[in-house]
């Protein structure tokens, strides 16, 4: 992996993705089933206008940080976690590698199980005996082996998946629509919260703030908006479905949505390259974060520890606390943005 492969800065002239490749990797990012599931908390919690409400100022705050930090990491050429090093100090910049590298297993972990779930049912589909766990040993190494093809083998992918995604989601978008018979606005029972159902959103793209600068450093232009826009357009839109499918059909499991409106296989294997083209930035980033701290270690060692790890842990993750580990997340790493931010744009 050459120059991207250590903590470094990396010279602009030298950075092998541009500014389109960016938009694809966090467009891509956006559509998962991640965010479909976290959709499908909000409503009935709160009624479809709030849920909407939320979706889009949720987003604009999470992706503004994301873009900010985008900016850093392009500008300086080096990873998150390095970059923690001037507000934290090295020691303190140990300290969130160590959070960091913790959630990006957890999120590893998370997508291998729903990217097993969308294949269990594909298979099941074509008359094949259920077999999820079988399935997360296969796309964890999957997962594990496209990680290990580095950021320049990385753009084919995600050009072609980016196209393709986008095409699932306006087939998603239109048969929601025509499955439920339009939009009820009051729809949702009003139990949750709003601000929690604000902190639900801001979640997840906060999520991602650990990892902005991985990439952006890669490209040779400023990442603001290609994170911003590339990220904004598909999560958003994916909560949204998430959410509304859940207030009308009453499915909170994305795959059982999907599977109820017929789409059949192709939608099914759009979803595990969606789920791909999101869980190999979690183990790239968990292998690049853990350099921070030691910065001799083979990062292809990593990146295999930290898929096997999150394959494991697959097995076993409890996904009720899905909601749970979503806020625990948000409320780690809301402090770190704000630090980095500050200090880049404001004190320095």
């Amino acid at each position: 992996m050459s120059g991207d492969s250590g903590i470094e800065p990396i010279p602009v002239d030298k950075r092998p993705i541009n500014s389109l490749d960016l938009l694809a990797i966090w467009f891509g990012a956006g559509i998962s089933i991640a965010e479909f599931w976290a959709g499908s908390l909000l409503v009935p919690g709160v009624s479809l206008l709030t849920a909407i409400l939320v979706i889009i100022l949720g987003h604009i705050i999470g992706n503004a940080l994301m873009g900010l930090v985008a900016i850093e990491g392009y500008r300086v050429g080096v990873p998150t976690m390095v970059l923690t090093r001037r507000p934290l100090g090295v020691k303190g910049s140990y300290l969130a590698s160590t959070l960091n590298y913790l959630q990006l297993i957890g999120w590893t972990a998370v997508m291998n199980i729903v990217g097993a779930r969308a294949i269990d049912t594909v298979f099941t589909i074509l008359g094949y005996p259920s077999n999820t766990k079988l399935w997360i040993i296969v796309i964890g190494l999957l997962n594990t082996a496209w990680t290990l093809a580095g950021p320049k083998k990385w753009r084919w992918l995600e050009r072609t998946s980016a196209v393709l995604l986008l095409i699932l989601v306006a087939w998603l978008t239109i048969t929601t629509i025509n499955t439920c018979g339009g939009l009820d606005l009051g729809r949702g029972a009003g139990e949750l919260p709003p601000l929690l159902a604000l902190d639900l959103v801001v979640a997840m793209p906060v999520s991602w703030l650990p990892l902005v600068a991985d990439y952006s450093r890669l490209c040779r232009s400023s990442g603001f908006w290609s994170t911003f826009t590339g990220y904004f357009v598909s999560s958003s839109l994916f909560y949204f479905i998430g959410g509304y499918t859940n207030s009308y059909l009453g499915l909170s499991d994305p795959i059982s949505i999907i599977a109820a409106y017929g789409l059949g296989v192709p939608a099914m294997l759009i979803i595990i390259l969606s789920t791909t083209t999101t869980t190999f930035l979690d183990i790239y980033s968990a292998a690049i974060t853990f350099k921070n701290i030691k910065p001799g270690e083979p990062l292809n060692r990593q990146i295999v520890i930290v898929g096997l790890i999150g394959t494991i842990i697959a097995l076993v993750f409890p996904m009720e606390e899905y909601e749970w580990f979503l806020l625990l997340i948000g409320g780690s790493f809301v402090p770190l943005a704000a630090i980095m931010i500050t200090d880049y744009f404001l004190v320095a």
